[in-house]
């Protein structure tokens, strides 16, 4: 990772060994893409626990709806590209909750799904699919309802590089209703039960290869006092020796700092000396 104060900030550096296959199209079908809550992965300026896997989770988690309301989800890098066209279509399914034990609580919505192309290293998203506001779903009390968004085609053809991740950004829409402080978005579950994007919806499975979870990344994020923070992803408890070198032909890495992963998989360091170093490459690694 190299740092240019001047100019911009380079912001991204996976860090560890990631594992995926090229894309493969193989049979007609969808790739279901579960939303997930678990380590961390590094973002533009920061980190989140709200994920995109491949796999599906065991522990049911819950978002709180109150009023419309955007939930961004971001997968892991990639670790080899991932090719969509203009015949693949973007879909998803929704799962919501509503806890209350009363009418007056009954509400309605409706949901939608924007996939984007995230560049972890300047924040830009590139839209690849909208798939549009779906038709209103009733979430009356003490009930649990699921409804499928619009099957929508790509306007384009999309290649998603290495490094880059795929994000999500789900919309529920308050059409009616008062859902009070009982509507819940849920996530994180097994299959039938877990609200999920699916990516392409036809024309699959296809390999998104993100990276494992709990595989390390490194954020930089420069401060306005010329100082700058990593910010780090990683595996919950897992300590991590933070370490810099000037160059990578041959890196000589010296250990800058220790630090200890939260429980959300996540940790950061303040560089106070980031003008001492007009080129500087960062990792992570176990003690």
């Amino acid at each position: 990772m190299k740092k240019d104060m001047k100019n911009r900030a380079f912001t991204y550096l996976v860090v560890g060994a990631l594992f995926g296959a090229g894309v493969a199209s193989v049979l007609a079908g969808p790739t279901p893409l579960p939303l997930r809550s678990e380590s961390g992965t590094c973002i533009y300026h920061g980190g989140t626990t709200q994920t995109i896997e491949t796999t599906f989770g065991t522990n049911q988690a819950a978002l709180a709806f109150t009023g419309t309301t955007t939930y961004d989800f971001y997968s892991p890098p990639l670790a080899a590209p991932t090719s969509l066209t203009t015949g693949d279509r973007g879909a998803g399914l929704i799962f919501m909750a509503n806890t209350s034990t009363t009418t007056a609580n009954d509400f309605t919505v409706t949901g939608r799904m924007q996939y984007f192309d995230y560049d972890p290293a300047t924040g830009a998203d590139v839209l690849i699919v909208d798939t549009t506001a779906s038709d209103s779903a009733d979430v009356k009390h003490h009930k649990t309802v699921s409804w499928a968004l619009p099957k929508v085609y790509l306007p384009a053809n999309r290649t998603v590089p290495v490094g880059h991740l795929l994000h999500i950004a789900l919309t529920i829409s308050l059409v009616s209703g008062n859902p009070g402080s009982f509507g819940h978005l849920l996530y994180n579950d097994a299959s039938g039960s877990t609200t999920i994007g699916l990516l392409p919806q036809n024309n699959g499975p296809v390999t998104w290869a993100f990276a494992p979870p709990g595989t390390t990344s490194i954020c930089l994020e420069p401060q306005p006092d010329g100082c700058a923070r990593l910010r780090c992803a990683g595996i919950p408890g897992q300590t991590y020796l933070i370490q810099a070198a000037a160059s990578l032909t041959p890196p000589q890495w010296t250990t800058i700092a220790t630090n200890n992963a939260g429980a959300d998989g996540l940790f950061s360091f303040v560089v106070l000396d980031m003008a001492n170093h007009p080129c500087r490459f960062y990792r992570t690694s176990n003690p």
